[in-house]
């Protein structure tokens, strides 16, 4: 274990075997560190907080801080961080605003240089955020999704797995499982995400082809779900797509020159 001198970790913290502390930084009470972590200059871990074996978290980070709720009053609440989780410099995790709720950062998960996670967020395994992105509360990120940098999503939102979303954009509605956003639209499938992630040639054929009769094709939501499972139905990625729409409560975000469907 490396502790720089000038590093404040409260009696009440634990810290795992070969735990790097760098300058600075501050470790309050109720944290816990896993074995192998790196945790640089001036990070503040802050709350009832966990942090997964072999996490690097870069100079400046803040997690585990209060939620930037108007209704929270102090309240018990939680922030989970997975294992070998990179969190870059200046990032900001904030926990739950509910008593008893929780923010969580899957396994693998990467957070570029000043991304905020605020309040209640659910970020799956193997997640990239990008630089400057700002998640605001209760948003769901599902598995090896990449969000570009500078984006802005609106709290409640949700993200699919292995969806790709373009730099810059701002949305407010869900995007569905393995798609690709940019200029604020659905421009189609995520084909690249798709092959790294293993998904074999056949699903990767009816999912581009599930993505274009939902958004291109001029259907109506239920009819275009209804085409989509009478093609492809017993394919599971595709039932996850489906799925994934019909329980939508913000609306789905429109494909290309399409308007939105609530």
């Amino acid at each position: 274990m490396s502790i720089h001198p000038t590093a404040i970790i409260n009696a009440g913290a634990e810290l795992g075997e070969n735990v790097e502390v760098g300058p600075y930084a501050v470790i309050e009470e109720n944290v816990a560190v896993g074995d192998g972590c790196r945790i640089g200059p001036h990070v503040h871990i802050c709350g009832h907080t966990t942090i997964g074996a072999g996490t690097r978290i870069y100079v400046g980070a803040n997690v585990g801080d209060e939620p930037q709720d108007l209704h929270y009053h102090g309240q018990e609440s939680y922030t989970e961080i997975g294992r070998n989780c990179v969190i870059r410099e200046y990032a900001t995790i904030h926990r739950g605003s509910e008593e008893n709720t929780k923010t969580v950062v899957g396994d693998g998960a990467m957070l570029m240089g000043f991304a905020h996670v605020g309040h209640n967020c659910t970020i799956g395994n193997e997640v990239v955020i990008a630089n400057g992105t700002l998640l605001a509360g209760h948003v769901d990120v599902g598995e090896r999704a990449f969000i570009s940098g500078g984006c802005l999503i609106q709290q409640f939102v949700r993200i699919g797995r292995v969806v790709m979303v373009g730099g810059g954009n701002k949305f407010s509605q869900d995007i569905p499982p393995y798609c690709m956003l940019q200029l604020e639209q659905i421009q189609g499938a995520n084909v690249v995400g798709l092959k790294r992630c293993g998904v074999k040639p056949p699903a990767r054929k009816a999912i581009r082809a599930a993505i274009k009769t939902y958004f291109f094709s001029g259907l109506n939501r239920s009819n275009a779900l209804a085409a989509i499972r009478e093609e492809h139905g017993p394919i599971p990625e595709i039932e996850e797509f489906a799925t994934f729409i019909e329980n939508t409560r913000k609306g789905i975000v429109p494909g290309r020159d399409m308007k939105a469907r609530k």
